[in-house]
């Protein structure tokens, strides 16, 4: 049991609770190392011999909420059912050990639950804090590019599976509403746009859902199956990510309509002109264009009026008018005319979709209700914004872009899924090879050049004083090193 002496001066109540509660989780880790003993000795002793070969034991270390556990377990040599050699760890198998590197995932999900609000190095410091466990920033940053570069593998699938009619999803909606925006980032050196002045690059997100409903409550309403989807992908990529998202949920061909709002950018716009597909520019972006163009507040507020009620001739009717008053001013006239050219350009998605004539949206199911489309400026802040600008951060695009698929991610609620879904215990035959290859390694061959494998070169070490002034003492213990003489 925990020693406790009254001549500990030191000691409190705070730093007696964190003692205790090292001890309780070192000693759980020790009961943990025991179990994971006992059943790999069982499964060994209890497996089908002919089909599971054990090839040894092999060492383990996984960072858990409890502190590192050590231990060896079997390995076992099989066939697939290609008759391909392949080996796993019937352990990790039945425990269903699903780990991130060597990152168990109730610690990754710790880890997650602080990403999308702390830095790197306070997540850190959080967990530290939190569980008996030392982790870098950097082990959270691996981590979280992990995870991220394996989102962006199966998206990649899922592209291809959409591209091939391969997949459909099961629920069906006659709406679907989607609003996409974009947040400009610093880059670093390296990954700043070429031939551009620009030290910024555009990350765009996504987000579809079918509705709003009223929050339990009762103040405001929320949207109903909300989808993200982020990246730095180019227009065409980044619509084919995003469907191929929505394909593994809905059947899209039985969506009879689908609402995009945003702000006037052509990746945004991609998707006009498809059936059944209408474009709305965001109101939130109507109005801020109004406010920054008209420095009279009564002029703003009439055109915004005007905008809103979907009069869009009165609109442009009313601007021309502004800009035969303010003629002689050039620096006004220069503003009111970028607005006169920032609605022309998105001049069919200047009004309103509830406003619009060519739009007839069915009723909507029970509990759902059609509103006025506007929430991506809290998305961006609450998704990316908070997370990913200012505090004089700078970003690769790699970095970044693996970080936005988890927050997205997480926003899906599917992050956790995720963790469990890339913890593969299964390692294929090239995987050991380096194992095998060092295992069979004779003392003979050790100065040998290796041919082309997966093996690291040995490195050579230095034998200790080397170069350094000699006493006798010293040069007696390098001859003893090496041979010469024994103890």
């Amino acid at each position: 049991m925990y020693n406790i002496s009254l001549n500990d001066m030191e000691l409190t109540f705070n730093s007696l609770e964190e003692k205790i509660y090292k001890f309780v989780c070192d000693s759980a880790c020790e009961l943990m190392e025991e179990v994971l003993k006992v059943l790999d000795r069982k499964l060994l002793n209890s497996r089908d011999s002919k089909v599971y070969r054990n090839r040894g034991m092999r060492k383990n270390t996984i960072k858990t909420i409890m502190g590192n556990i050590e231990y060896e377990r079997h390995i076992y040599e099989y066939k697939t059912a290609e008759g391909k050699k392949a080996y796993k760890f019937l352990l990790d198998e039945y425990l269903q050990m699903d780990t991130i590197g060597k990152i168990s995932t109730n610690l990754a999900e710790k880890i997650f639950d602080n990403i999308d609000e702390l830095s790197y190095r306070k997540t850190a410091s959080n967990i530290e804090k939190s569980c008996n466990q030392n982790i870098s920033h950097m082990a959270v940053w691996n981590l979280v590019q992990r995870l991220g570069s394996k989102i962006k593998e199966k998206e990649k699938r899922s592209v291809k599976l959409l591209e091939n009619g391969q997949i459909t999803g099961k629920k069906e909606v006659d709406v679907l509403f989607q609003e996409q925006d974009g947040i400009w980032l610093y880059m670093q050196r390296n990954d700043r746009p070429k031939n551009s002045k620009s030290k910024k690059r555009e990350l765009k997100l996504s987000i579809t859902y079918e509705g709003w409903k009223k929050r339990q409550n009762g103040n405001g309403y929320e949207v109903i199956n909300k989808i993200a989807c982020a990246g730095f992908e180019n227009s065409r990529n980044f619509k084919k990510i995003s469907d191929a998202k929505i394909a593994q949920i809905y059947n899209i061909d039985e969506i009879k309509t689908r609402i995009i709002n945003g702000d006037g950018a052509k990746w945004i716009k991609a998707s006009i002109g498809e059936e059944g597909v209408y474009y709305q520019l965001d109101p939130f972006h109507k109005s801020q264009a109004i406010l920054r163009a008209l420095e009279n507040k009564k002029e703003a507020k009439y055109l915004i009026k005007l905008v809103t009620n979907g009069k869009m001739e009165e609109s442009f009717n009313y601007i021309k008018k502004l800009m035969i008053k303010y003629n002689d001013d050039e620096k006004k006239f220069k503003k009111i005319e970028a607005l006169y050219t920032y609605f022309d350009n998105n001049r069919a998605g200047l009004i309103p979709y509830h406003l619009r004539k060519d739009i007839n949206l069915p009723k909507p199911p029970k509990g759902v209700e059609y509103r006025h489309l506007g929430t991506m400026e809290h998305n961006i802040c609450d998704i990316l914004a908070h997370r990913m600008k200012g505090r004089k951060m700078s970003w690769s695009i790699a970095g970044a872009n693996n970080l936005a698929k988890v927050l997205s991610e997480k926003v899906n609620k599917k992050i956790y899924s995720l963790i469990e879904e890339f913890g593969n215990q299964i390692i294929s035959e090239d995987k050991l090879k380096s194992i095998e290859e060092a295992v069979i390694l004779t003392a003979a061959n050790v100065n040998k050049k290796p041919k082309k494998s997966n093996i690291y070169p040995i490195r050579h070490g230095k034998m200790p004083f080397e170069g350094s002034a000699m006493s006798n003492w010293m040069k007696g213990l390098r001859r003893y090193i090496d041979g010469s003489i024994n103890l």
